[in-house]
C-alpha cells in the first residue's frame, strides 16, 4: 500500500536525504496505523439505541410518549462504528392499526430497500430491521417516513453481530493490555498511562519524556470525551504515536555543535539494529543503551555477533542484494512474466530467481565465509522450480518448495555470474545484451563507472531484412565500425561475451538461434583473455581488490544511510585492510563497518547541521 521509496548515495532506500513525506505517503500511514491496531485490539461489539426524540431536528416529547413523525419527514443522528462490518439497524415503532406504512433507512443519504410495517387491529409496539454494511468512521443514518400516515416513532438501535475473535488476536490484545479482552478497566485513563509509559520507548527506541506521555494522552482524552469505549481510545492514543516523526523517522541529537560526536547508547542501537536486522532494536539492545554499555567495544563487537547469528538478519540479505544487484524487480518491470513463455517462466519462478542470490550472500554472512566466494562459488541455493528452470534435473535432485544448498554438477555456473536473475535482468525480451551484460559487470562488481553514451551516437544494429540471424556478437562489430562507438564497447562488450551462454533468462544453452555454437570468448580491459563464464570468474577473481573494495564501499553506504565522501576513503581502506588480513570474512566486514567512526559518530557542521555519518532514513516499522 505504500508508494516505492527513493533511492540515492550507494543506490539504496536506505538513503535519507531521498525520503520525503509526501501527503499520500502520510495517507497510506495513517491507513497502516488503523489496519495494524484494528488488528491487534479487540474492540466489543457495538450496541447502541437511539430514542426518537434524541434524533434531529430535535424535538421534545413528554415523558412516556412517542414522537409523531409526519409523512415525509426524516429524522437523523450520527452513529460511529469501529469496524468494518455488517450492522443491524432496528426500528421500533407503534403497530399500525387501520393501514400499513413504511420506514425508510438511509445511511450517508443512501437509501435502502424500505421497511413494511403491516397493519395490525390489536395495535402495540412492532419493530423491523435491515442489514447495512458499514466502514468503520461516523454514518448518518436517516430515517425517514412514508407518505401514507404519520408514524409514532419509539426510536432505533443499531447493533454488530459478536464475533469471537481468533486466538491470534486475543494474544495480541493480551500482549498489549496486560488483560484479556473482556476484562474492563478500574481506572481506565490510569492503566491507558501505564500501557502508553511502557509502549512510548519501543516505539521511539528511547527513553520517551513526560511532556510526549502527557501529548500522545490528550489523544485518549478526546476519544472519552467523545464516548468511544476503552479500546478505541487506547486505538487513537496509539495511531498517534506510530504517525509520530520520532517513530516514523531516525532521530539523532545534532550534538550541540560543530565537530565530531560520538552516537548516544539508543542512536547507536538504532543503527545497529536497522542496518542488521531492518526493524527497531529488541530488548538486549535496548538493556544495554540504557545501562550506557552499548559503544563500549567489546560489547559492541558481541552485539554484531548476535544480531548476525539471529534469523531477522536475513532482512539484511534481502533488502542489501536485491538492491545492490537490481535483481529485486525481477518478474515485474524487469523481465516480467508473460503469456509467451509461462510455460517456464511462471511468477514463482521469477520469486525463486530473486531469492536465490540472497540466500547465497545470506549463507556466506551467516558462516562467515569468504566474501570471494559471492564472485566464485562451486555451491548455490536452489529447489525443485530452479532446478527444472536451470534444467538440471537430471544431475541435481531437490524436491519441494524449500531451498537446499546444493553443488553444480560442472563450472558451468558459480556465485553470482550462474545466478539466474542477474541475466535476466541484464537482458531484452528473449535476446541475450552482452552491452547490458558487461556493464553490470564493471558497476556493480567491480565499481567501475561506465559512462553514458553520447546523444549523436547510432542506435544499436537490430535484427532487420537485411540483418535476420546475426548473432549479438555479429551485431556489435558492426556497432563498433563507428570509432565513436568504439570507445565504450571495446571495454564492456568481451566482459559481456563471456556470459553469452546464459540466454535472456539465465539458462544454458550452447548455440545462437540461428544455430551457431556460442562464442564466449573474450579480455578484460586489462588484457586477461577468457572463454566463458567460467574463464570469465577466474579473471575476475584476479582482480578482487576492486570487487572487495566496492562490496565494502556498498555495505558501507547502506549502512551509513548516506552518499559516501571522500573522507570515507580512508574508512573504506581501513576495512578492505582487515578484510585482506582475515582472509576477506564476512562477518569481519559487518563488523568493521559497525565498528569504524563514520558509523559510531556524527558530523555536524558549524551551523550545526547534520553531516557524513548522519542516516535521515525513515524508520518506522
Amino acid at each position: 500500500m505504500f508508494p516505492p521509496d527513493g533511492t540515492g548515495g550507494e543506490g539504496f532506500d536506505t538513503h535519507g536525504e531521498t525520503l520525503f513525506l509526501s501527503p499520500m505517503l502520510m495517507e497510506r500511514y495513517l491507513e497502516a496505523a488503523q489496519q495494524i491496531l484494528d488488528s491487534v485490539v479487540i474492540t466489543p461489539p457495538l450496541h447502541k439505541s437511539y430514542e426518537a426524540k434524541q434524533l434531529v431536528p430535535r424535538q421534545d416529547v413528554p415523558k412516556g410518549e412517542n414522537r409523531l413523525m409526519i409523512p415525509g419527514e426524516e429524522l437523523s443522528t450520527q452513529a460511529t462504528v469501529y469496524r468494518d462490518g455488517d450492522y443491524t439497524v432496528r426500528v421500533s415503532v407503534m403497530r399500525p392499526e387501520d393501514e400499513p406504512f413504511e420506514i425508510v433507512v438511509k445511511t450517508d443519504g443512501v437509501a435502502t430497500e424500505p421497511l413494511v410495517f403491516p397493519k395490525d387491529s390489536n395495535g402495540g409496539p412492532s419493530a423491523r430491521s435491515r442489514t447495512l454494511n458499514l466502514g468503520r468512521g461516523a454514518h448518518t443514518i436517516t430515517l425517514q417516513a412514508g407518505k401514507s400516515r404519520p408514524i409514532e416513532l419509539f426510536g432505533f438501535s443499531i447493533s454488530q453481530k459478536k464475533e469471537e475473535p481468533s486466538a491470534e488476536r486475543r494474544a495480541s490484545h493480551y500482549r498489549l493490555f496486560g488483560t484479556g479482552h473482556e476484562d474492563s478497566p478500574l481506572q481506565p485513563r490510569k492503566e491507558a498511562r501505564v500501557l502508553l509509559e511502557r509502549f512510548l520507548p519501543r516505539a521511539f527506541r528511547r527513553p520517551a519524556t513526560e511532556a510526549e506521555v502527557e501529548r500522545f494522552m490528550t489523544m485518549y482524552d478526546r476519544a472519552a470525551e467523545r464516548g468511544d469505549p476503552y479500546p478505541e481510545r487506547v486505538k487513537l492514543m496509539l495511531k498517534a504515536v506510530l504517525v509520530a516523526p520520532e517513530f516514523l523517522f531516525r532521530m539523532e541529537d545534532s550534538g550541540g555543535g560543530p565537530g565530531k560526536h560520538r552516537l548516544g547508547d539508543f542512536e547507536l542501537a538504532t543503527r545497529l539494529s536497522y542496518f542488521l536486522w531492518s526493524s527497531a532494536p529488541d530488548e538486549e539492545l535496548r538493556r544495554l543503551a540504557f545501562e550506557g554499555r552499548l559503544h563500549e567495544d567489546a560489547v559492541l563487537q558481541g552485539q554484531v555477533a548476535r544480531l548476525l547469528d539471529d534469523t531477522r538478519s536475513r532482512h539484511f540479505a534481502s533488502a542489501f542484494v536485491g538492491q545492490w544487484l537490481g535483481t529485486k524487480d525481477v518478474g515485474g518491470r524487469i523481465a516480467p512474466t508473460v503469456n509467451a513463455v509461462q510455460h517456464y517462466y511462471t511468477p514463482e519462478v521469477a520469486k525463486d530467481m530473486r531469492e536465490e542470490p540472497i540466500l547465497l550472500f545470506h549463507h556466506l554472512v551467516a558462516a562467515d565465509s569468504s566474501l570471494l566466494e559471492f564472485l566464485d562459488s562451486d555451491y548455490t541455493f536452489l529447489n525443485e522450480r530452479l532446478v527444472k528452470f536451470y534444467e538440471v534435473e537430471d544431475r541435481v535432485s531437490v524436491e519441494g518448495d524449500i531451498f537446499q544448498k546444493v553443488r553444480w554438477p560442472n563450472d558451468r555456473r558459480g556465485g553470482v555470474l550462474g545466478v539466474g536473475a542477474v541475466h535476466a535482468m541484464t537482458s531484452h525480451f528473449k535476446e541475450t545484451s552482452p552491452v547490458l551484460r558487461g556493464a553490470w559487470v564493471l558497476e556493480t562488481l567491480l565499481g567501475t563507472p561506465v559512462p553514458t553514451p553520447p546523444p549523436d551516437i547510432p542506435p544499436l544494429v537490430t535484427e532487420g531484412k537485411n540483418e535476420t540471424g546475426l548473432t549479438a556478437r555479429q551485431k556489435l562489430l558492426k556497432h563498433r565500425e563507428d570509432p565513436s562507438c568504439a570507445v565504450c564497447h571495446d571495454v564492456i562488450d568481451p566482459i559481456g561475451f563471456g556470459l553469452e551462454n546464459f540466454d535472456w533468462l539465465g539458462r544454458w544453452r550452447d548455440t545462437e538461434k540461428n544455430g551457431e555454437p556460442v562464442d564466449a570468448t573474450g579480455e578484460l580491459p586489462t588484457g586477461e583473455h577468457f572463454d566463458g563464464p567460467a574463464g570469465l570468474r577466474r579473471a575476475l577473481m584476479g582482480r578482487k581488490d576492486e570487487y572487495v573494495r566496492n562490496v565494502t564501499t556498498k555495505v558501507l553506504g547502506y549502512a551509513l544511510g548516506r552518499t559516501l565522501e571522500d573522507a570515507d576513503q580512508c574508512t573504506i581502506q581501513r576495512i578492505v585492510d582487515a578484510l585482506e588480513k582475515d582472509d576477506y570474512r564476512a562477518r569481519t566486514l559487518m563488523t568493521e563497518v559497525v565498528m569504524s567512526t563514520a558509523f559510531r559518530y556524527r558530523q555536524t557542521g558549524n551551523s550545526g547541521e547534520s553531516l557524513a555519518g548522519t542516516p535521515r532514513t525513515t524508520g518506522g516499522e
